[in-house]
């Protein structure tokens, strides 16, 4: 059952990464069509404030993954093959938090609609 669990965390960062990509191009395809670029929230349009929030909510749910990954990686030690497993998501995690951030921070500057 652990192994399982592990092999399932190994991906989960990049499965949650993958999310992240979905969920900002159809924000940003909807929210293009409907002009949402055109309403202001304070000092940046409705559009960046929805994308700024699906960008951090990814971020968050990888964040937690982050904490379970290393509370599992602490536990299993250096047991074969679990601790293998439990070092590797733990890893995997952490590219996928980089990949996330280096990939999407573009929204946060960049013009939304042409």
């Amino acid at each position: 059952m652990t192994r399982s669990l592990s092999l399932l965390l190994l991906i989960a960062g990049f499965v949650i990464w993958s999310s992240a990509f979905v969920a900002l191009y159809a924000g940003l395809s909807v929210g293009c069509a409907f002009g949402w670029d055109a309403v202001r929230l304070g000092p940046v349009s409705g559009l960046r404030a929805l994308l700024v929030v699906l960008w951090l909510a990814h971020l968050l749910a990888l964040g937690g993954l982050f904490v379970l990954c290393r509370k599992r990686a602490q536990a299993a030690g250096g047991a074969e093959p679990d601790g293998f497993l439990a070092f590797g998501a733990l890893h995997a995690g952490i590219a996928a938090v980089v990949v996330t951030l280096i990939n999407y921070a573009p929204i946060l500057g960049l013009t939304l609609c042409l």
